[in-house]
Parts: C-alpha cells; sequence; structure tokens
C-alpha cells in the first residue's frame, strides 16, 4: 500500500494549514484517537470511524469530531477529507480505506503522521518494549508541574492528563517546543522518528510476529538509537542496552547496577502499599531522595529515566521531586479499579512474561495478602513464540485463571490455545483453571474472593472490561454502599460524635438479641443530631432512635440505615431547681428516681424500674406501678427531622397508653419533671416498696420488659399464666416463672427464638380464650 511519507505528510498539512481535513480509520484505538486530539489542537477537521463507540471516541466527539460507528466506504466520499489515517490494526481490504485509495485521496500510518507532527517541535520519544504509557505520562505530567507546557502523545487514558494528547501550538513560551511522545516498536515505524531526546526502557523478544527475532528487535532500536540527535537515556540494567549504548557519547545511563550513572538505590521506605521511596545517586554523591504513589522496581526504574531526563534538561533535584509527587498512573497500568476494606482489584495491560514476572512482584508489595490473577492471552502468535516463558511467569499468584485467547485481529493458529497454555503452566507445578470466557472468568474469580485479598486482572485486550464490571458490582453491592454512607456521614459530623459500622444491637438492647445496625451514631452535641437527620433525609436513609434498650426486640437480620443513641453527656445533662428536674433524653430513668429521692421529691418513684431513659419514657409515654411518665412531665423539648428545636407544655402534648404520637415523627431531647416536696424518708420507704415489689413479680434475667399489652378482659400475664405457658422454651428463650408476660434470655437467644415464642402464645391465647394478643415492645429489624 503507497502512503505518505513524514516529509510529504508534514508538507501537505502545512500547505493546506487549519482548513485540512483529516479522516481516522479507526479513531477509537489510543494511538489513533491521541493523533485526533493533536490534529484538533491544530485546528483541523477531524472525522472517522471504528466499529464500536468508546470513552476515547466520546472525548472526540465532545470536542468537534465527527466520528461514526461502522467502516462504510461511502462515509469517505462524503466527508471529502484531504488526508486518510489508518493504524496498523486496519486490515489492508477495511472499505474506507480502499475507497480512498480508489479516489486518490492521501493515506498515511498512524506513526508517520505522529513523526511529521514530532518534527515541528524539540521532540521526546519513549521507546522500549514495556513501561513506555507509563513513563512518556509521567514525564509529560511532570513537565506540566514544571510549567514547561509540553505537547504529548500517550498510548493510553491518563487521568490526571486528559486528554492523553494536547499539541501547544505557541513555541514562544519557556519549554512550549517540547513534545513528549510514546514510540511504538511493534510496527517497524520506530524509524520515522528523529527526536532532541529519547528514552529507551528496554529490549526483549517481543512482536516476533513481526521481527524475525531478539536481534532484529535490538537492530531497530540500534538505528532509532542513531537518529536520536542530541542525547538518549537509557536502562543500564539491560543487558542489550548496555551492549548497544555504553559506548555512545550521547548516551547516559540509569539504573541500579554500579554501571549506571544515574545509580538508584532503596530509601528507607522502600516500596510499600502507599507507593515507593528512592534515592538518585550520581557520580557518587547523593544527588536527591524521590516518592512516588506507584509501586513495583519497574515503576521506580522508569521514574529514574525521568529523573535522569529532567535533570539533563536543566531542573534540579527539589524541582523534579516535587513534580513527581503527585502522579498517579495510566489506565490499566497497575490501575486500581476498586478498593473497599475487603478487597482491592487492579486492572494491568501486561501481556508479556516480563511485564506479568515485574507486576506480580508490585503486587506482592502491598502487603501479605492472597493474590488472584486473572489473564487473558493476547496474540496467538505471542502465546506459540513465548510458551515456556509464559509457563514459569506466573509463580506469584495464588490463585490463577487464564481465559481464551484475544486474536487482536490475528487468524487462529492450530494448535496454538488458551488449553495448552494451562498444561504448560500445570508441568510447571503451579495450581491453573481455565475459563472459557470472560463471563466464566468473572464467576469464578469473584466465587474464590474472599476478605483481605488483591485480585489481579491481566491482558491488552478485553479483560479490562471484566475488571471493570467487577468493580462496578462491587461499588453497588450493599457493603461498598456502606462504605459510601460511613464516609459521607464522617465528614458531616465533629470528631467529638461517636460513628460505628455494623454495631451489634444484642449488645444495646435489655433483652441482648439482635443483629447489627448498619450505622450506629452517638451525636457529641444537638447540631450533630441535626447533620445526621439531615443527612439521612438527603440520602433517603432510614433512621430510628435508641434509648436504653428497653421494650425493644431487634430481629437477628440487623436493622438498615442508622440508629441514633442520645447517650452522650450533653443529652445527659441533669440539674434540680426546687421541685423541677430538668433532664436531657439521655439520663437513665433510674437515675431521675434517686436523684428525686435524695432531693425530697415525691412522684417519681416509679420510674426507679424502669430500665430506660427519660427520652424513651417520652416517646412510650412508660408506665409502672400504676403511674404514667406524662403524669409528671411538665414540659419537653424535641427536634424535627430537619433539625429544627421546640419546646412545649405537657398539656398541649396528646398522650396515649404505652405511646405519645407528637415523638412518633420527632425526637425528644429532654423535659422539665415535676416532684412534689416530700420527706426524704416518706419518698425512700415508697421507692423502697416499688422496688421490692418489682423484684418479687419481674425476673432478673434478660429481658425487653413486658411483651404483650394488656387486654381489655384480662392483664396479659395473668392469662399466659393461666394458659399454663410459663416455662415455655423455644431455643434459649423463655417465658419467665416469675411474670408470664416477660421473656427472658437465658444467655444463648437468639431473637428469632423469642418471635417463634410470640407467636406461639399468641396463637394459644386465640385458640384457647379468641384474644388477640398484641405485642408491646417495639420489633424492628430485618
Amino acid at each position: 500500500m503507497n502512503s505518505l511519507t513524514w516529509e510529504q505528510t508534514d508538507e501537505l498539512l502545512n500547505r493546506l494549514g487549519p482548513s485540512a481535513r483529516v479522516y481516522l480509520v479507526g479513531a477509537g484505538g489510543c494511538g489513533m484517537s491521541a493523533l485526533g486530539h493533536l490534529l484538533l489542537d491544530l485546528g483541523c477537521w477531524v472525522g472517522g470511524s471504528d466499529l464500536v463507540m468508546n470513552e476515547s471516541i466520546q472525548q472526540l466527539r465532545f470536542r468537534g469530531a465527527d466520528i461514526e460507528a461502522g467502516h462504510d466506504a461511502e462515509r469517505v466520499a462524503a466527508a471529502e477529507p484531504n488526508l486518510v489515517v489508518y493504524s496498523s490494526a486496519i486490515v489492508k481490504d477495511n472499505p474506507e480505506l480502499k475507497a480512498a485509495l480508489d479516489r486518490g485521496i492521501p493515506v498515511v500510518r498512524r506513526a508517520v503522521l505522529l513523526a511529521a507532527l514530532l518534527h515541528r517541535k524539540s521532540g521526546i520519544c519513549v521507546a522500549g518494549m514495556h513501561g513506555k504509557t507509563t513513563t512518556s505520562a509521567m514525564l509529560a505530567y511532570a513537565l506540566r508541574q514544571l510549567e514547561a507546557d509540553p505537547s504529548f502523545a500517550i498510548g493510553a487514558q491518563v487521568p490526571q492528563l486528559e486528554p492523553h494528547a494536547h499539541f501547544v501550538n505557541a513555541a514562544d513560551r519557556h519549554g512550549a517546543n517540547l513534545f513528549v511522545i510514546e514510540t511504538d516498536e511493534s510496527d517497524g515505524t520506530l524509524g520515522q522518528f528523529s527526536p532532541d531526546y529519547s528514552i529507551i526502557l528496554n529490549v526483549d523478544e517481543e512482536h516476533l510476529d513481526y521481527f524475525a527475532d531478539l536481534q532484529a528487535v535490538c537492530a531497530e532500536f540500534e538505528r532509532f538509537a542513531k537518529q536520536t540527535r542530541k542525547l538518549i537515556v537509557y536502562c543500564s540494567d539491560e543487558a542489550p542496552l548496555r551492549e548497544l549504548l555504553s559506548a555512545n557519547y550521547r548516551a547516559v545511563a540509569y539504573g541500579f547496577g554500579p554501571e549506571a550513572a544515574y545509580r538508584i538505590k532503596f530509601g528507607e521506605h522502600g516500596c510499600n502499599g502507599k507507593g515507593s521511596e528512592f534515592e538518585i545517586w550520581l557520580d557518587n554523591e547523593k544527588f536527591g531522595t524521590f516518592a512516588i504513589s506507584l509501586i513495583g522496581e519497574k515503576n521506580v526504574s522508569n521514574a529514574a529515566a525521568v529523573i535522569a531526563l529532567l535533570h539533563q534538561l536543566g531542573y534540579s533535584a527539589r524541582e523534579i521531586a516535587g513534580a513527581l509527587l503527585g502522579f498517579h498512573g495510566a489506565a490499566r497500568r497497575q490501575q486500581e479499579v476498586f478498593r473497599d476494606e475487603r478487597f482491592r482489584i487492579f486492572d494491568d495491560y501486561g501481556h508479556h512474561p516480563a511485564e506479568i514476572e515485574a507486576t506480580l512482584r508490585a503486587m506482592h508489595g502491598l502487603g501479605p495478602r492472597r493474590l488472584l490473577v486473572a489473564f487473558q492471552p493476547h496474540r496467538f502468535t505471542r502465546t506459540r513464540q513465548l510458551l515456556k516463558q509464559f509457563a514459569r511467569c506466573f509463580k506469584g499468584a495464588d490463585l490463577l485463571w487464564v481465559t481464551d485467547i484475544y486474536s487482536a485481529s490475528e487468524a487462529e493458529i492450530p494448535g496454538v490455545s488458551s488449553e495448552k497454555l494451562v498444561q504448560a503452566i500445570r508441568q510447571e507445578s503451579q495450581a491453573v483453571e481455565y475459563a472459557a470466557t470472560l463471563d466464566e472468568l468473572r464467576r469464578a474469580v469473584r466465587t474464590a474472593m474472599q476478605p483481605g485479598d488483591l485480585v489481579l486482572f491481566l491482558g491488552a485486550g478485553d479483560i479490562t472490561n471484566v475488571a471493570h464490571q467487577m468493580a462496578a458490582e462491587l461499588n453497588h453491592s450493599p457493603v461498598r454502599l456502606k462504605e459510601q454512607i460511613f464516609s459521607k456521614i464522617t465528614r458531616r459530623i465533629s470528631d467529638t460524635t461517636i460513628l460505628r459500622k455494623n454495631e451489634p444491637m444484642a449488645r444495646r438492647t435489655t433483652l441482648r438479641v439482635g443483629g447489627p445496625a448498619d450505622f450506629y451514631v452517638e451525636p457529641s452535641s444537638e447540631d450533630d443530631l441535626a447533620q445526621v437527620l439531615r443527612f439521612c433525609s438527603e440520602e433517603d436513609l432510614p433512621f430510628m432512635i435508641l434509648g436504653r434498650g428497653s421494650n425493644l426486640l431487634v430481629k437477628d437480620g440487623g436493622v438498615r440505615g442508622v440508629v441514633i443513641s442520645l447517650s452522650q453527656p450533653c443529652f445527659s445533662e441533669f440539674k434540680i431547681e426546687g421541685s423541677r428536674i430538668i433532664c436531657g433524653a439521655g439520663v437513665r430513668l433510674k437515675a431521675v428516681a434517686v436523684e428525686a429521692k435524695r432531693h425530697g421529691l415525691a412522684g417519681l418513684e416509679f420510674l426507679e424500674g424502669i430500665p430506660g431513659s427519660v427520652g424513651g419514657a417520652l416517646r412510650m409515654n412508660a408506665g409502672a406501678m400504676g403511674s404514667w411518665f406524662f403524669d409528671v412531665v411538665e414540659s419537653i423539648r424535641f427536634m424535627d427531622y430537619s433539625g429544627q428545636v421546640y419546646e412545649r407544655r405537657a398539656r398541649e402534648v396528646h398522650v396515649e397508653y404505652r405511646g405519645c404520637p407528637l415523638l412518633k415523627n420527632h425526637i425528644a431531647l429532654g423535659a422539665v419533671l415535676l416532684g412534689q416536696e416530700a420527706p426524704k424518708e416518706a419518698v425512700a420507704e415508697r421507692m423502697n416498696g416499688f422496688s421490692q415489689k418489682r423484684w418479687k413479680s419481674q425476673p432478673a434475667a434478660p429481658s425487653a420488659g413486658c411483651i404483650f399489652k394488656n387486654t381489655t378482659f384480662v392483664p396479659a400475664g395473668k392469662l399466659i399464666d393461666e394458659l399454663g405457658l410459663k416455662g415455655t422454651r423455644i431455643g434459649g428463650a423463655v417465658v419467665s416463672d416469675v411474670h408470664g408476660n416477660f421473656i427472658i434470655n437465658e444467655g444463648n437467644a437468639t431473637a428469632t427464638d423469642v418471635l417463634k415464642l410470640i407467636e406461639l402464645i399468641k396463637q394459644r391465647a386465640k385458640a384457647a380464650r379468641g384474644i388477640d394478643l398484641e405485642t408491646e415492645v417495639e420489633i424492628i429489624g430485618e
């Protein structure tokens, strides 16, 4: 196929200027979409096509590019382009490419057009078999941080460089003439580039569908080095590169070994879960200490390449260290797509044995966790040529799955398959499972995952979709949503407010049963309480107020939403002024009774036996010994769900048997109680009488208080006694022998036990007496 040279391409674009119309065949690839952004920056009209729409195309369309799905020869004619660009992924009989040739429209390879644009600038090419994307992205990011305003074209999406290619037209600003390019050696186009500066990371037995052998690969890189005009930065840890470049006077080396001019030494913390810290030594003197957020020796080595080049461009160690610190990597290069307290999931482009080994070593730097690896081989030719290396490169995986080969438009090669690779891996004494499809792979990995696992999806094909699909599923799982809500609530409240996840309600109820609450909050102020209530309203999150947990039965599945307990000191303030007792909602009723006795205030003695708080007693209009709580209430303070606070006289509040309707949709903050002055001895005597009566008539074991409301015919306890149900047991729940209306927990009861016992009593009452018992205890949860 006859296509333009870079010189012809440059002349054409210069002649046409902003009026140029360029059509991209296969516009969605990372390299092609990068070209699209560069051409849009130059003011050109950009059109094109790809088989499917993706994020890269959407970014181009957002900027005005006319990209459509599917390849159609008539579209080329309608677009009337001056130039048609194609990549090595486009087959020769592509209908759009054929239409352009038939019409005499100039066509050019992607790399050739990129080389033409590079020659307009002071080019920096990053080359090598592995690590190009990360290194070129890191370099472009650092130059931006150093205010050098570079042009760049990166071979992957980079969140911190959106879009992943940019062409700076102005050349009169400091550094604005630099152009960082990730160069591709896979199709023999490396020789198109003649940069001022180059970084050569490594050479390897790769792309053997194009190159005859490693010697041919080295020859290609040797030619590229000769075309670099000013400076070559290379890794001296790579033996082939040492042989090629150590004698080149325009070359400077970096690496861990003694041959490197810029020598790497790990710092005190080395590589850890938060990143990597290392030193660079230059001529036996420490040049500087550097930290990056990426992990693994290979990323440290790539960073050293960037440091060496930036220093050669005149930047100081301090400037470089600051410029590198915030870089977080490129898409699909150890990209963490999900993280919570259970799992971490990574998506990585690694598809060569050397890349896979390096990535697995880096993953182990994240700590002593199980590493689950899912791999999609890329190309039949690579799988055939490197089968032995692939069989040995997964030693760091605790669990391994291999799925079918991603062909990348290659024809299938008989006898080359993922099943054969699986057999080769097993011959190396490593366990591995074969998953024929990506759906099977996702299900197998998800089934095997356990809390604490690292999960790594590897491959240059569409296995990335599995990683992101699993991340999306986990992000929308109840556990993940809970994490997000917890984080949001934390940001709304002060540090003194207590916030917990999955708080067992058995700890918070007098019956000592019940599953966990999603969120448990003890506000430290009325302002924080208001914040929590507003948050629940905004997020449509259910909530409930918990007193001291009496008169409450929480089911074993727990409580969804937020449980709020007003038990911090601000809600437990207590003072006596004359015959008035001013108390917060969190004050224990027993404490009210004791203080009233100490101050000679009668009328509150009945509270001594109620195991609850003032707030709960207000809401339930708690009663005992023939008295009701609102009998002694003068006024109440309460809050609505928007956080507004009110006060109301007790006579203005409607109350009923075992309830206060107002407080079903408002929250009690406190009350003023009214006692009657009396001799302390008389108050004490009456309280002791109540106490003795209670201990004789109520069980001491954990309970929720009275389970059923009294009926109009007979007290519930008397009815249960007459039915002969005292002592009836289900699991650890027992009908009390002391009082039939109490169900006690003998230590190992579940909420299910209690509920079954409640249902049994109701059935017996209905069958024997025709009485429908109604529960007084509040039953909540799942």
